[in-house]
This record gives C-alpha cells, structure tokens and sequence, in this order.
C-alpha cells in the first residue's frame, strides 16, 4: 500500500520539474491572456477594478503625463475667441480625453454659454455606453432606443477604430484577464502557501499505524502521515525560484507592456542603453497617437464653434511644448536664416509657441577708430545678403563720413612725417586699404611743391 504511495509521490515529483522547467518560458501563458473578452464582461464594477489595479494607475500616468505637460496653442486673430477656446480644454478636459484609448470610445457634451455677445463652449464627459455610431453618425441610446443629436451638442472620438471594430480598440480588453489572472493568483497562491507551507509530521511505528496516524491527524488536523519504518517518503518544497512573485511580477510587466509598449521604459532593470532608447521611441509614438485624439476634438470644437457663433475668423489650434521649442528644428532654422533666407512672423510664432515683434531697428552711434575695422566683419558675416540689399539705400553715411574725415585730418595734423602718418592710419584701420589713399597724398604733396614753386615765383618776379 505504501510502496504505491511512494511510488505516486515519486511520479508527482517528476511531473512537478516538468512543469517547473515549462515556467521558466512565461510565454506559454500568453495565450491565456488573449481570450476573448465579451463587452458584457466589463461592467461598470469590473472596469472599475482594471483601472483601480496599482500597475495600471501608474502606468497610465506616466502615459498620461508627456502629453498633459502640454498647453493648448489657439491661433486667432480675435482675442476673445482665442481665450474661450483656450478655457474650454481645461486641464481636466484633456486628462478625460486621454482616457479614450483604454475605453476605445469617448463621447463628449458641448454646453453653450453667451458671454459679451460670445457663444462660448464648456466641454463634459458623458458615458460613452449611452451613445452608438449609425454609419459613422453619432446618436443618443440611453432610453433603448436611438436618437439624433443636434451638430452642436456632442463630439465623439474613437482609439484605432476599423472596419469591424467602429468603436475602436479598447485597452480594457486586453487588461482584462491580466487583472484578473493576477488577482485570481494572488488568491491562489495564498491559499496554497497556508496549506503546503506548514510543515508536516512523519510518524514511523513497527506498532498499530492506524493508531498512530489517528493520533497524528487528532494534533495537527491532518498534516501527517505513518509508514513502516523501511519505507521513506522525501518531500520536494518549491524553490524560490517559483514563487508566486514570479508570476505577479510577470503580469505586471506585461500590463506595463500593453499600456506604455515595453516594460524597460517604467521597470528597468538592466539591459543596453540602445534597447532603452527603443522603448522610449515606441513611449514617445503612443504619447503622439494620444496627441492625435486631443487634436482631433479641438479641430472638431472650433469648427462647431465657428459654426454657432457665424464667424468667419481663421482659427487653428493644437496642442504645443509649454515653452519648450525643438532644439533640432531651431539649429535647422538657424542654418537656413544664416543662408539667406528670413523665416515670417507666423511661422516663429506658430512652431515655437513665442510672441514676436517686428521692431525696426536705426543705430546712429558712433563707431570708435580701434573697432571698426573689427566690427564691421562681424556685422557683415551675420546679416543675410538680402538683408544688406533691402536696407543700403536707407542708410544715412554722411555723418559716418563727416567722423572720418575729421579722424583722418587730425591723424594727419598730428603726424610729423610722411611715414608717421601712414603707421598711424594702419594702426586706426588695419584693414583699410592705403594704396588709393597713398597716392592721393603723393598726387596731393606733388601739388603742393608745385603751388609752392609757383608761389615763390610770383612773390619774386625776377628770381
């Protein structure tokens, strides 16, 4: 009898390290986690639980968090639209947008308000399960049966929706058996511990067994057995290894996977910088697909608003670094301002989200000798040809050439020679070419030896 036993444990034990063996490839457990998952399944309750579960509020945060850090950038001529606009997708507006990936469908009320002749919108999240799309149309279902819905009440909007899936693709779905896996384990495996945790009594006896193992049972409620005294049972605890840690720790980093699109960019444990900088590429293309969605509401809000308030105003608007401009476009732009070429006030102002004056700027001040042959360089190299065009007709040199003039004279009056002279003008401009000037004073010294000679003769006639 006991030797069947044995030979049982024996058996359990082998398959216990072929199943151990098989845990080590956590991938044959994702097949479980892709079943099907019925619409009826997600109740409010269990919806609740997804979203309440600590893995997902943290990984949906740190989502969240790229694209809240954001301002929304309304461009409009008319101030007051521009500001009614801009405090309709208040913070919490955009927090409940940002949802609609992990519902796959959001429905949004538009309320109106007059204010100083301004039609003024006020978004709110209703329930989406109360609305249906009628071949693309959006209608009313919360009394069982569908209704219209005015253009100007209600915008809708979908998470990769196809075909086959008009409400898009819900994130919950996927969550779903993750959530419940992991919380079904946890259960589980406290169950387990509390009953193969405790250690267990073998009694040997040459005696009445059976009187041994109802003493054995009646003190400790069943953790024992009794054998004949040749035969050994050994019993094989589960390693570390294999805890239910394991499992936990494993459905948390897919959870992380489903939501952020790798594990490495909330959990890094190790790895090499390159596969880092992967998970956080594919992190920053799910924060532009959230974008998209927040984009897509606000074209769709301004076009109704233009709608009821009759307006005819160009207006745009996105969502915008809160001053903080791309570095690789502005070194982009600089290179192309240096070739020449002037970028227009409406594009500054819409790619880095800043307010530019044009301001027309006249510098009448003097330049000092010693820094105009170094300065002038510096100002030619940076100002773009076309530039140097528009404004060279519009600048005044006469009383720039009036300041010369005199320096030059007084270098010349102070000099006692020829050779002075020449040194003291190329210390005060030592990159002004000489060559004209040089023979301009030889022309103009060879001019005063001969007025002299003609003086001399006419003061004396004779000779």
């Amino acid at each position: 009898m006991f030797k069947k036993i044995k030979k049982l444990f024996v058996n359990n034990k082998q398959q216990t390290v072929k199943v151990r063996d098989l845990t080590r490839y956590k991938d044959i457990l994702k097949p479980l986690f892709e079943l099907p998952v019925h619409n009826s399944w997600l109740d409010d309750e269990t919806i609740d639980k997804i979203m309440r579960d600590g893995t997902v509020i943290a990984a949906i945060g740190n989502r969240k968090a790229s694209t809240l850090k954001k301002e929304i950038l309304i461009e409009c001529e008319n101030k007051s639209y521009k500001e009614a606009l801009e405090d309709a997708f208040s913070f919490n507006a955009i927090d409940s947008i940002l949802d609609i990936p992990y519902y796959g469908f959001g429905v949004y009320e538009i309320n109106w308000s007059v204010n100083n002749g301004i039609i003024i919108p006020t978004l709110h999240e209703r329930d989406y399960k109360n609305f249906i799309l009628d071949n693309g149309k959006l209608k009313f279902n919360g009394l069982g049966f569908a209704e219209d819905i005015p253009f100007d009440k209600a915008i809708a909007a979908t998470y990769k929706s196809k075909p086959n899936k008009p409400y898009g693709q819900p994130l919950i779905q996927t969550l779903f058996w993750l959530v419940e896996f992991k919380n079904a384990s946890l259960q589980f495996w406290v169950e387990l511990l509390e009953r193969f945790g405790t250690p267990w009594v073998i009694g040997k006896t040459e005696g009445d067994k059976n009187a041994l193992a109802d003493e054995i049972y009646n003190m400790l409620g069943g953790d024992g057995a009794v054998l004949d005294t040749e035969d050994e049972i050994k019993i094989e605890t589960v390693k570390d290894g294999g805890n239910f840690k394991e499992l936990v720790e494993y459905i948390d980093n897919q959870i992380r996977e489903v939501i952020l699109g790798g594990n490495l960019t909330a959990n890094v444990q190790g790895g090499s910088l390159a596969a880092a900088n992967v998970h956080n590429e594919v992190r920053e293309d799910l924060a532009q697909a959230d974008e998209n969605i927040v984009n897509q509401i606000i074209r769709e809000l301004i076009w109704t608003f233009q709608k009821v308030n009759n307006t005819q105003h160009q207006i745009k608007g996105k969502l915008k670094d809160k001053d903080d401009p791309n570095k690789p476009l502005a070194d982009r732009d600089k290179v192309i301002h240096d070739m020449g070429f002037k970028p227009t006030k409406e594009y500054i102002e819409a790619t880095y989200n800043i307010k530019v004056i044009e301001i027309e700027q006249k510098n009448n001040s003097l330049i000092a000798n010693s820094n105009i042959s170094q300065a002038n360089p510096i100002i030619l190299n940076n100002l773009p040809q076309d530039e140097l065009d528009r404004n060279i007709n519009n600048i005044d040199f006469s009383n720039l050439a009036l300041t010369f003039h005199k320096q030059i004279l007084e270098i010349v009056n102070k000099s006692e020679s020829y050779e002075e002279m020449l040194d003291n003008l190329f210390k005060a401009y030592p990159t002004f070419d000489t060559k004209e000037l040089e023979d301009s004073l030889n022309q103009y010294l060879a001019n005063a030896s001969l007025l002299g000679v003609a003086s001399i003769e006419d003061e004396n006639p004779n000779g």
